[in-house]
């Protein structure tokens, strides 16, 4: 009686000869996958995968070498396909990644300015009419405290007064903003 090979039993949908070579050959086709893939999980994925498509293909197969050489090269160059995967998600991932970041910064800073522009607008309505006046005139307008001073018919000590005193209740104000000006300045 002759035994037929490994391959023919295969072709032939033999589950044993397919379990025989799955626990003669795994351990060993896993530790050559992690020495491409350095992977223990990737390995093993690999090596089962390269069952799973010698167990679909047992039909066509058409093995000209040794069943041992035949799965170490079909491991080998799943192995190769893993690396450009990864590699390629890890690059759209790094660029993905740093798209979002790029717009959730902008998105974020916009909202900041928004609401620090909304509450600088509050304070300063909150100011008294006066002192607002000479504020924003020294500060808007970028005028000297003698030209606020001939322009309102005060005295610079008043125009001082006004300054300190809306400075004083600006930054009680906005002190809830103050953190977050320190970190948009401090990231630009």
């Amino acid at each position: 009686m002759i035994v037929k090979d490994t391959i023919t039993l295969l072709q032939e949908g033999d589950h044993a000869a397919f379990e025989q070579l799955f626990d003669e050959y795994f351990d060993a086709l896993c530790r050559y996958a992690y020495s491409i893939i350095k992977d223990m999980d990737e390995a093993e994925d690999s090596v089962q995968k390269t069952f799973c498509k010698l167990w679909d293909q047992r039909e066509e197969l058409n093995i000209h070498t040794s069943i041992s050489y035949y799965l170490y090269r079909m491991v080998h160059n799943d192995c190769l396909n893993r690396i450009k995967q990864i590699k390629l998600h890890q690059e759209h991932n790094l660029n993905y990644s740093n798209m979002v970041q790029t717009d959730n910064d902008s998105v974020s800073e916009h909202i900041a300015t928004t609401e620090l522009q909304e509450a600088i607008k509050k304070a300063l309505d909150n100011l008294p009419p006066q002192c607002r006046k000479v504020f924003e005139l020294s500060r808007n307008e970028q005028m000297s405290y003698a030209e606020i001073a001939q322009e309102l018919g005060i005295t610079n000590n008043t125009i001082e007064n006004h300054i300190s005193k809306a400075l004083k209740l600006m930054r009680i104000e906005l002190s809830e903003f103050l953190t977050l000006l320190i970190i948009l300045y401090l990231n630009k």
